[in-house]
Order: structure tokens, then C-alpha cells, then sequence
């Protein structure tokens, strides 16, 4: 999903080379919830994911959550789920309040997905991005995502979405593993 369900408003800008400068990421837990649910209203508005959805991916094994904070802030999100069994990481979510789009959080963001599937011993990371999101799509393509396919009605409104992938092998050298 990874815009993932956009509203029907200008989603602007995801990234950029700006400063990101006192923005943590770290793994999400439950107290996390509040902002991680006001980041999807923020966002995505009645396409949001509920209070129950987020909560599953923050207390699954086979999920990954990850927050931008500034200030003990929650100003961003990413949640992921992933399957050993195909190796394959699947981004279902990434958000940035919209104030602070354009600084480089939601590319952090995604670099921290795949840091993370990378870690798992996955090998293809997917997502679904509405086809009118310029700012995310720009950035996936950067990331060396390809566009595999087109979802015809994937979002309300009867909106599109193209399928994205990326192959473990693809950019590696610019993924850096971290021990956690």
C-alpha cells in the first residue's frame, strides 16, 4: 500500500535531501498508538487504517512497525508485514504528517523498511501506491522499485494503483545493515 490510501487531496511531497535533523526512528509499540492513528487521519482521512488494524500490525510477529519521532513526537509511520515462507516484505503503510513532509522522514522511512526485510533474509519488497501520487511514486522509482503492474479500482473512489517491487539485490550497496 505504501502512500497507501491516499485521500483524494494532494498527498505533496514525500522527500526530498532535506535535514532530518532530531527525527528518531525506532520500533513501534502499543503506546504508540495514539500517533501512529493521528498520522493515518491526518493522511489518509476516512481511508485510514482503524484502531484494531494498527494494533494487529503492532502486535504480530510477522509485522513491522516503525516510527519517526521528533520531540517524543510521533510524526510518521511505517508498518509492514512480511513472510519468510516467500521472502517477501510487503510495505503497507508509510505517512508523515502532512506539516512535515518534504524533509526526508518518509524516505528514512522506507530506507528502515528495507533495513529491516534485509535483516529477515527477505529478497522482494512489494507495495501499492495510488497512480496520482507523483511525490511517492518519484520516490520509489529513486529507490530502484519498478512499476510491475496497475490495480484498476484498488482505492475508493474507483482510483488506481500501480504494484510496485523491488528486488533485495536492487541498490543493496546503498542499504546499510545496522545491528538493532
Amino acid at each position: 500500500m505504501a502512500n497507501i490510501s491516499p485521500s483524494d487531496e494532494s498527498q505533496g511531497t514525500y522527500w526530498c535531501l532535506g535535514d532530518t535533523a532530531g527525527v528518531n526512528l525506532r520500533t513501534a509499540d502499543l503506546d504508540d498508538l495514539p500517533g501512529i492513528l493521528q498520522i493515518e487521519d491526518d493522511c489518509f482521512g476516512a481511508e485510514r487504517f482503524n484502531a484494531n488494524t494498527v494494533q494487529a500490525f503492532l502486535e504480530r510477529e510477522d509485522t513491522i512497525v516503525i516510527v519517526a519521532t521528533l520531540d517524543e513526537d510521533v510524526v510518521g509511520a511505517a508498518m509492514c508485514i512480511y513472510s519468510p515462507d516467500v521472502r517477501e516484505g510487503r510495505i503497507a503503510s508509510i505517512a508523515v504528517l502532512r506539516r512535515l513532509r518534504g524533509q526526508g522522514i518518509g524516505a528514512r522511512l522506507l530506507e528502515e523498511c528495507e533495513r529491516r526485510f534485509l535483516s529477515e533474509g527477505l529478497e522482494r519488497f512489494t507495495l501499492e501506491v495510488e497512480i496520482g501520487n507523483e511525490p511517492a511514486i518519484s520516490l520509489y522509482l529513486t529507490r530502484g522499485y519498478e512499476i510491475k503492474g496497475m490495480i484498476r479500482g484498488y482505492y475508493s473512489g474507483n482510483r488506481d494503483a500501480y504494484h510496485m517491487e523491488k528486488s533485495a539485490d536492487q541498490g543493496k550497496e546503498g542499504i546499510r545493515i545496522l545491528p538493532s
